[in-house]
């Protein structure tokens, strides 16, 4: 039963970060949105295993860590998660149409700032 508030915390931060990620990715033209989803879903698996090796490795790998190698993974943790805020406030993304959607042109208006 120990393992439950984990479990408890995976579901809260799952349940922040997909509804804006899908938000994102339903920003993109109809014939872009299944690229979209793969990326969208290869770089959370890829960013799991990443997580989950950094974490091994700061705890030593032990089946038992100890509660320093704990605090330093939660400490990785909060600063990875506040690295990643700072570089998402600071990217500025735009969906750009496709040349057809936009009336020929020449030119991609921007479709979201």
């Amino acid at each position: 039963m120990g393992f439950i508030p984990g479990l408890v915390l995976t579901g809260v931060g799952a349940g922040l970060y997909q509804p804006v990620m899908f938000s994102a990715a339903g920003l993109l033209p109809a014939r872009q949105l299944s690229l979209g989803s793969g990326v969208l879903m290869m770089f959370r698996q890829g960013g799991s295993a990443l997580g989950v090796a950094a974490l091994v490795v700061i705890t030593g790998g032990a089946a038992r860590p100890g509660l320093d190698a704990l605090r330093a993974g939660w400490v990785f943790t909060a600063v990875t998660a506040a690295l990643a805020a700072v570089a998402g406030a600071a990217v500025r993304t735009g969906v750009r149409a496709d040349p057809g959607e936009s009336g020929g042109s020449g030119t991609d208006p921007l479709r979201h700032h």
